[in-house]
């Protein structure tokens, strides 16, 4: 009779099940439009992951708090754990988990166990990679605008724009959040959320009127995330960067910076 994968792992140091494949995969999906390898720092108190794009336009982080995890077990005498995977294997193998399938790791030095629990269980078996990290330490902003948007409406509008523009621009006054297309089509399309008037709209807050740009190619990268998120959070400034929140129903969070579009 075979082994069964991953039944001999020996040296585990984290071991943690995400209840939802699909969601995991929408995770690692929006990592993978910017990076193509991600490590993942694994701590008693959840799991953090962060990159910037080669180019550094965006930047991109995940927070999975340990309270969203079904199981989450770490070897606390070690300073640091962490789970280096090329994302497009791990997205890759993620694809084969549906919405409401807990997904499994376990993690040791120098593999990465990953499991499915379905009708038929599925199991993976990848090597922890080394990955290195380039990211500014300080990426704690101010705005001067901050929103929060029915996800769906957020999705919609973006979509709309990219038909027609190369760039999303934002424009907030008192009372009132503009999203639209900018570029040198003649079409024009704008979404207007107006407070007390649009339900969309759940908060907003103009400490000075303000209007940005930012390449739509970019604001692509993260629209999947609408699926896991009732809302988003949208957080700028004249001419600086964009920062959207998207925050799952079990408490994980992902924070997408992105740089304005220059004129």
């Amino acid at each position: 009779m075979s082994q069964v994968l991953g039944a001999d792992l020996e040296g585990i140091v984290a071991t943690f099940r995400y209840p939802d494949a699909k969601s995991f995969r929408e995770f690692v999906e929006a990592l993978r439009k910017i990076l193509d390898e991600a490590r993942f720092d694994i701590k008693p108190e959840g799991v953090r992951v962060a990159g910037m794009d080669p180019a550094k336009v965006a930047f991109i982080e995940v927070w999975m708090p340990r309270d969203a995890f079904l199981e989450y077990e770490v070897d606390e005498s070690r300073e640091s754990i962490y789970m280096g995977v090329r994302l497009e294997s791990l997205a890759n193998a993620l694809k084969k988990g549906k919405k409401g399938e807990p997904v499994l790791f376990r993690v040791t030095d120098d593999k990465v166990f990953m499991q499915i629990d379905s009708i038929v269980v599925k199991r993976f078996l990848m090597p922890n990679i080394e990955v290195f990290l380039d990211i500014p330490e300080n990426l704690s902003l101010e705005h001067d605008v901050e929103a929060t948007v029915i996800a769906d409406v957020v999705k919609k509008a973006i979509r709309d724009v990219e038909i027609v523009g190369r760039d999303v621009e934002f424009e907030a006054s008192e009372g009132r959040l503009v999203i639209r297309a900018k570029g040198e089509s003649r079409t024009k399309i704008e979404a207007v959320l107006q407070e007390g008037v649009s339900s969309a709209l759940l908060y907003l807050e103009v400490r000075n009127p303000s209007v940005s740009a930012y390449d739509v190619s970019y604001l692509k990268n993260v629209l999947n995330l609408t699926k896991i998120a009732e809302s988003v959070d949208i957080k700028f400034s004249s001419e600086k960067p964009l920062e959207m929140v998207f925050k799952s129903p079990e408490g994980s969070r992902v924070r997408y910076l992105l740089a304005p579009s220059i004129v």
